[in-house]
């Protein structure tokens, strides 16, 4: 088939973190299952080669006015979207939902074309919640029109699917869950760890050589449970000084990381990395024996709606993991079979789990080699698209 994949926010020049990552593994899974695939944005994200790609930019007036260019590039899709689709000719349309974005629906209907929807959020409920909105009435009928125009919602978690059922009264059965995914390939239990470690400066070497090393990936935000992370490392290495943490992220809440960790006098025993390319992720991640998902509900004291990219990644790695018992993430790892689970911002009993797996390594190898194997039966990017396309094959036959 030939699809159109509209990605519709500004974003500027940046092309890391967890939403690129996300398209970039949809967009291979859709190309591993031999569909073509055309991609649209503001800005180019991927090299030029990868899909075929077209550039609709956002207007140059009003950049300095916040939501105005994402209610005003409405005029834009609807002027430039309809020579793009008849050019390409797809079969249908998937858009990965923005603020403010609602033309792709009269677009879509135009053309007799199905729009599937990706919503990763309620845009409008996160902004009233965690982020400054100056046009609440506007997002919140675009997102309304949106959501009920669309002949399917594709969501990552069930709790999110049933947050969009409660805030817009819409009809379950067309919004489907579709968690997040790994590049199996790219993450793997084939990496030649022995080989990266030799590649690495002479400190480092030092400081890990004959440890077991923790891994953690993630953006420093309130919900990645970095804090109790930090409190953990005291615990845990007290109980067994071989122990050594690996952070790999950037964000808010590193200054405060690093502050716990002073305090608590174990600066020593963690690596704070920071922001790695995504491409070498993998091989640091390859040096580890556990690594680290220790996720809290929202700060509001919502359910945590997320499906972590980086979750699915630790388990293509094949490695034991550790991961907080919130929302999806109690769905995916199953203690004691694929990883192992613990309660929520209890540091102590996060540095328990840790230092027993760090007592049992062999114990460690089944959980990460049973983790590997869901990750490549399931939860691969080709099975993410395969479930996306056999959404728009149930729209066809209705």
């Amino acid at each position: 088939m030939n699809i159109l994949f509209l990605r519709t926010d500004f974003f500027g020049p940046l092309n890391t973190g967890g939403s690129f990552s996300h398209i970039s593994g949809f967009l291979d899974g859709l190309q591993e299952l031999g569909h073509k695939v055309a991609l649209t944005a503001s800005a180019q994200a991927f090299a030029s080669d990868r899909y075929k790609f077209y550039h609709i930019p956002y207007s140059p007036l009003f950049t300095n006015f916040p939501e105005i260019p994402s209610i005003a590039y409405n005029r834009i899709l609807e002027r430039r979207l309809p020579s793009i689709i008849q050019a390409e000719k797809p079969d249908f349309i998937y858009q990965r939902h923005s603020e403010f974005i609602h033309a792709t629906t009269k677009i879509a209907r135009n053309t007799n074309l199905p729009l599937i929807l990706e919503a990763n959020n309620s845009e409008w409920w996160w902004k009233r919640n965690w982020a400054h909105l100056f046009f609440d009435k506007i997002l919140r009928r675009s997102e309304e029109r949106q959501f009920h125009a669309a002949d399917a919602i594709m969501v990552v978690s069930e709790v999110l699917k049933q947050d969009l059922i409660r805030l817009f009264n819409l009809d379950e059965a067309k919004i489907h869950v579709n968690p997040n995914g790994v590049d199996i390939t790219r993450f793997s239990d084939s990496i030649d760890s022995p080989a990266f470690f030799k590649t690495l400066p002479s400190e480092l070497q030092t400081r890990w050589e004959n440890k077991i090393l923790c891994g953690f990936v993630g953006t420093f935000g309130e919900w990645h449970g970095v804090e109790v992370l930090a409190r953990s490392v005291s615990h845990a290495v007290k109980q067994n000084p071989n122990l050594h943490f690996m952070l790999i992220g950037d964000g808010k809440l590193r200054g405060n990381v690093e502050k716990i960790l002073a305090a608590d006098g174990v600066s020593d025993s963690v690596t704070l990395l920071g922001t790695v390319k995504h491409d070498i992720v993998a091989n640091y991640l390859s040096l580890c024996e556990i690594l680290l998902s220790p996720h809290t509900e929202n700060t509001d004291g919502t359910i945590f709606f997320g499906s972590p990219t980086k979750l699915f990644e630790y388990m293509g790695m094949g490695k034991a993991i550790v991961a907080s018992s919130v929302g999806q993430i109690a769905d995916i790892i199953h203690d004691g079979i694929n990883g192992a689970l613990v309660e929520q911002r209890d540091e102590q009993a996060l540095a328990s789990v840790i230092c027993r797996l760090a007592d049992d390594l062999e114990y460690c190898r089944k959980l990460g080699k049973a983790a590997r194997i869901d990750a490549v039966n399931t939860y691969s990017w080709k099975h993410n698209a395969q479930r996306a396309v056999d959404v728009y094959h149930g729209i066809m036959n209705r």
